[in-house]
C-alpha cells in the first residue's frame, strides 16, 4: 500500500478530510494548511509539507535564510525551504517546513502523522518567532 493512501485513511479515521490535487493531498488541521507531497517513484517516501508560512521579500530574505538555518539546525527530521512559486494568480518566494521520512514496509503512521503534524507546527512558529523579533 502506498504513503498516500496509507495517510487518507489515518486521516478519514480522525475526522479529516483530505482532498486530493496534482501534488498529493490537502488537509487542514488547526488552522494549518498541510500537503503531503505524492512521490510516485519513491512510494515510501514520506514528505509532508506546510507551505506558506512566511512570505519573502527583497527586505526579508537574508534573515529568513538565517531563521531556515536555525529550524533545520533545532528541529531534526523539518526542513525549512525558500519555495519560489509561479501560477496563474500570483508568483514569489515563500517559506515551506517539509517534514520528510523513508518509511519501512508496515510504517506505524498512528505514530508518525502526528509527530509529522505537531513538529511541523512547532518548526513554523519558532520560524515566524524569529522573523519578528527586532
Amino acid at each position: 500500500m502506498n504513503t498516500k493512501t496509507l495517510v487518507s485513511r489515518y486521516l478519514k479515521s480522525q475526522g479529516i478530510a483530505p482532498k486530493k490535487n496534482d501534488l498529493g493531498l490537502n488537509f487542514h488541521y488547526e488552522g494549518w494548511n498541510f500537503l503531503l507531497w505524492n512521490d510516485a517513484d519513491d512510494p515510501l517516501f514520506f514528505r509532508l509539507i506546510l507551505p506558506g508560512v512566511f512570505d519573502v521579500t527583497d527586505d526579508n530574505f537574508a534573515k529568513a535564510i538565517m531563521a531556515c538555518n536555525n529550524v533545520n539546525w533545532k528541529y531534526k527530521v523539518v526542513k525549512a525551504v525558500l519555495y519560489e512559486f509561479e501560477d496563474e494568480y500570483d508568483k514569489g518566494t515563500s517559506i515551506w517546513m517539509c517534514f520528510e521520512q523513508v518509511l519501512d514496509a508496515n510504517p506505524q503512521v498512528e505514530e508518525l502523522i502526528p509527530r509529522a503534524v505537531h513538529s511541523l507546527i512547532a518548526a513554523a512558529e519558532a520560524f515566524n518567532k524569529e522573523m519578528m523579533e527586532e
